[in-house]
């Protein structure tokens, strides 16, 4: 049974509330819980980039703790009906992702009881993931849609219990993902929107909503800011957190009653445009062939530092040429698919000079470029540098990108760049 005190909290909440609706929507956010005592840890320091400046004021273990156990206990709560009012806007959010019908795979982020699924299946839309950090909230969801096995190719509704960021790979990838009424509860928000980006396929979608809005939600943040540590960042800063990111904005909407904010991975993770680099290659760090089997070709990066200004890091592919000599073979000369990292080697140990790291994706008889000339074009953009835990997650994560990188070169728009003035110039 529910407390007296969080009963009146929670009357108090349906009298201030448009229509006291009780879901998912209201109350991942609304249902104010007794302080944690803890000393203040460590700032985790990519929390520091969320939205407009707010911090986690905890550990992401303790905070995805503390909201699994309060929706866990609010359960029966989100599974009332809604107002009619909400629905439509519900339908509006689900509505407004572009290109989905009856075969496409949905990601629905902090799904609680399965608000959005009914909108899902109005739209044809079968196969859905739902993620919660809360088992219970889940489980109700099971109930209500029949949700089948997590395991499993067969269209329908499956549950992952956790944060997107545990998602396994083998689950997407996803047309979609819905983040909607959760974006404000997640602990660090680029790192939500970084993980979710990695589940999606070319051309994805990603949609941040709130049916109730901007100003509602401020309310409830400014009740408990460890429960809601975020704020739905505004059109300026979406775009700051994303601006690294392989997204783009494509639609922001911030009314009185309604937030929405669509993002995309670029369709093929094309570039706006192309990226040309080119200079001596030196002596690398040897771990590339040694250590993980990718080897690379490190270009001077001094030489290329205005180039560089403002370029964001990470994992880029297109085409290479190595001037390999007339000694080589006529092949290893030419113009050759590549991935590429820009940055500083944060991956597991941090890195502070900058290096421009390509692995070429052809088999020279030579196993030493130092000296040699490089010329490379980026065409597309994976994702930012990102620390990994272990060795093998980082190898995992690298064998990912080259596949990624060798699929997508064969599409027209960057196979066209093989062509380009940067490799024909001296012939």
């Amino acid at each position: 049974m529910m407390p007296a005190k969080l009963m009146h909290h929670v009357q108090r909440q349906i009298h201030s509330t448009e229509h006291g609706q009780l879901c998912n929507i209201c109350f991942r956010t609304s249902l104010k819980e007794p302080s944690y005592k803890m000393q203040p840890p460590r700032m985790h320091r990519s929390a520091q980039r969320s939205a407009q400046g707010t911090q986690a004021p905890i550990d992401k273990q303790t905070h995805d703790q503390r909201q699994a156990e309060i929706f866990n206990r609010k359960t029966e709560a989100f599974s009332v009906d809604l107002p009619e009012d909400i629905k439509q806007r519900m339908a509006q959010i689900v509505e407004a992702v572009p290109d989905l019908g009856p075969g496409s795979r949905i990601l629905d982020v902090g799904s609680g009881t399965g608000c959005l699924i009914p909108f899902f299946r109005q739209r044809g839309m079968q196969d859905v993931l739902a993620v919660d950090l809360a088992p219970d909230m889940l489980a109700k969801a099971q109930e209500h849609y029949g949700c089948s096995s997590t395991l499993g190719n067969a269209p329908g509704v499956r549950t992952w219990v956790g944060n997107v960021e545990s998602v396994p790979a083998f689950q997407g990838p996803f047309d979609a993902a819905y983040l909607n009424a959760v974006f404000g509860n997640v602990y660090d928000q680029r790192e939500t929107l970084l993980q979710t980006s990695l589940l999606l396929r070319p051309g994805g979608h990603i949609m941040i909503s709130h049916p109730m809005g901007k100003s509602w939600h401020e309310g409830l943040k400014a009740e408990d800011h460890q429960m809601v540590p975020h704020s739905l960042p505004d059109e300026a800063t979406l775009e700051q957190l994303a601006r690294d990111l392989p997204l783009r904005l494509r639609s922001f909407v911030d009314d009185s009653h309604l937030y929405m904010a669509l993002l995309q991975v670029p369709p093929g993770y094309l570039l706006s445009a192309p990226i040309t680099l080119e200079g001596r290659v030196v002596e690398g760090f040897g771990r590339g062939s040694a250590q993980m089997g990718v080897p690379t070709a490190n270009i001077e990066p001094g030489a290329l530092k205005d180039r560089l200004e403002g370029l964001p890091l990470g994992v880029y592919f297109g085409w290479a040429q190595l001037d390999a000599g007339p000694d080589e073979p006529e092949k290893d000369s030419q113009v050759h698919k590549m991935a590429m990292n820009v940055g500083r080697r944060p991956s597991i140990e941090d890195g502070t000079d900058m290096t421009v790291e390509v692995h070429i994706l052809h088999g020279f008889r030579a196993s030493n470029f130092r000296g040699k000339h490089l010329r490379v074009i980026g065409t597309g953009y994976i994702r930012p540098e990102m620390r990994f835990s272990s060795l093998e997650e980082l190898i995992a994560r690298i064998k990912s990108d080259v596949g990624i990188s060798k699929a997508q070169l064969d599409m027209p728009e960057h196979a066209r760049a093989r062509e380009h003035r940067l490799f024909t110039r001296d012939q």
